[in-house]
């Protein structure tokens, strides 16, 4: 078992229905955000490497792939070559200090870091200095907002859509059947997260409620 080398959760509440006993949507902060985002920047093989060692079976036949590669003997390689960076390789995020904590788990302990003064980087992560995405505060988007996270991990800041809009969209009638809970995403729950992502489009239900989908304690959401 791998040791994650932050202690800290993040807070969701989740909007649950009822008489789905599914999750419709959760209220995150930047903190989460980031995390999903940054995902996109951490290699397959960092990411499926944290399911093995923590015995999490969701990386298919990926995992099967870096297990050969760990018995693989090492005669069979280039001699330019290690297993290391195909095992373990490296996240190249703007910088340490940039980079949000909680993702900091879910990559190599040898991040490779981009220079962190003020420049600009393309989609590509190379600088480029007609991009609109300037790297100078930490993560990726504002602090400023409260963040909706679908089922599905589809994200949008809260004053986009109107949540009355969100539930005609989801043909939810009844505002009765809906719920409210708090839940807290430690290194775990992100993993799981992680996993379930690569094969399901309704990843907080499967992660937060599971397959019996029990949620008590939650409060009704048409109440302040």
């Amino acid at each position: 078992m791998t040791t994650p080398r932050s202690c800290e959760t993040i807070s969701l509440t989740l909007t649950i229905d009822s008489s789905s006993d599914k999750v419709v949507f959760a209220e995150a902060g930047k903190e989460f955000v980031d995390f999903l985002f940054g995902l996109l920047q951490v290699p397959i093989g960092s990411i499926v490497g944290l399911l093995l060692d923590n015995g999490m079976v969701g990386s298919g036949s990926l995992g099967r792939v870096q297990e050969s590669i760990k018995n693989l003997d090492p005669g069979y390689l280039q001699p330019n070559q290690s297993k290391d960076p195909l095992l373990r390789p490296e996240a190249a995020f703007p910088s340490k200090t940039h980079t949000p904590l909680f993702l900091q788990n879910f990559a190599s302990s040898n991040i490779k870091t981009i220079p962190s003064t003020p420049q600009y980087l393309s989609a590509f992560g190379s600088p480029f200095v007609s991009s609109v995405v300037q790297l100078e505060e930490k993560g990726y988007v504002r602090g400023v907002v409260t963040y909706r996270v679908m089922d599905d991990l589809m994200v949008m800041p809260m004053p986009v859509m109107s949540t009355i809009t969100v539930l005609k969209t989801l043909n939810i009638k009844d505002v009765n059947t809906l719920q409210e809970k708090t839940v807290e995403v430690d290194i775990k729950k992100g993993l799981e997260l992680v996993m379930v992502s690569l094969r399901s489009s309704t990843v907080l239900t499967e992660v937060f409620l599971g397959h019996k989908g029990s949620f008590g304690g939650g409060r009704e959401a048409g109440h302040g």
